[in-house]
């Protein structure tokens, strides 16, 4: 005998339909890769913690360790940092493992993100790309902005990127907090070497 009532928010697959600010914690399928340039990349899902979204996953959120100049690795850092600041990790904490023993700490570990629509150079699809992290909020609070058409030429005309005015491009309004270059959107590059790190070594 089966016996249930039909849910709407009970299902598989379900997905945030706006942008916006969301409390979220890190989920078990985040994990490390590497680019194809052999940079160390972690690759993050979230699934949000409360709200009318509850449930649902925000996915490849990709944040490479770039240390190829001193720009490129001072970025890497800051947005590390961010990241272990949104999570509360102990501040001052020598960090000094692989992104893989990084990304495993991570499991479970909440915190909040703003998201927004960007287009994707590959298929031309718009997906939610996180802007930034910071400490768990109140509450969710997505903001009425939904997927634009595939037809949109420029995210910021649709949507309310905190970082960029509305009169720039795609290009002017890249995200401060993960790379943009296309090794840092694929998430199936080739996994990174496993190497055992201690736990005394991580911040968190």
């Amino acid at each position: 005998m089966v016996n249930f009532t039909v849910d709407y928010n009970n299902t598989f697959g379900k997905a945030v339909e706006e942008a916006g600010s969301y409390n979220v914690k890190i989920m078990d399928s985040s994990t490390a890769k590497q680019t194809k340039k052999g940079k160390e990349m972690a690759v993050l899902n979230y699934e949000v913690l409360d709200g009318k979204y509850a449930g649902a996953a925000i996915r490849y959120h990709n944040i490479v360790w770039d240390d190829s100049t001193e720009e490129a690795l001072s970025l890497s850092i800051k947005r590390l940092n961010t990241l272990m600041k949104a999570i509360g990790a102990e501040d001052g904490k020598q960090v000094n493992a692989t992104m893989e023993a990084i990304v495993k700490q991570l499991h479970g570990k909440k915190l909040n993100i703003t998201v927004d629509w960007e287009q994707s150079d590959y298929n031309g699809k718009w997906n939610l790309d996180v802007k930034s992290q910071q400490e768990l909020k109140e509450k969710s609070e997505p903001n009425g902005v939904f997927r634009p058409s595939n037809g949109t030429k420029k995210a910021a005309e649709t949507s309310t990127n905190p970082f960029g005015n509305s009169n720039q491009s795609k290009q002017a309004t890249t995200n401060p907090f993960e790379q943009t270059t296309l090794e840092n959107t694929d998430p199936f590059a080739k996994n990174s070497t496993t190497i055992d790190i201690p736990d005394k070594d991580l911040p968190f």
